[in-house]
């Protein structure tokens, strides 16, 4: 059984993605993931994509997720966030 800050993390990354495709962007969450990236939204009018880590409550970035964002972008153009509630 699912504790509640994992319950409460997905309704948040949930209500990113439908405030995304609310604006007409392409959005999703990346399930079940052990990755730094929690959403991924895509605008077509500005040509951006954003990966995001949603936190929720007092949670913090970890520092392997941090040296995984910044190992992205020294490769890729993109923009990463840490968005909390």
């Amino acid at each position: 059984m699912s504790n509640k800050f994992y319950k409460q993390g997905i309704r948040f990354e949930r209500k990113l993605v439908n405030n995304a495709k609310t604006e007409q962007k392409i959005a999703f969450r990346s399930a079940g993931s052990h990755s730094p990236i929690d959403v991924a939204i895509i605008d077509t009018k500005t040509k951006t994509i954003e990966f995001i880590q949603a936190k929720t409550g007092k949670a913090k970035m970890t520092k392997k997720d941090q040296k995984e964002f910044e190992e992205l972008s020294d490769e890729y153009i993109v923009k990463f966030k840490v968005v909390t509630k």
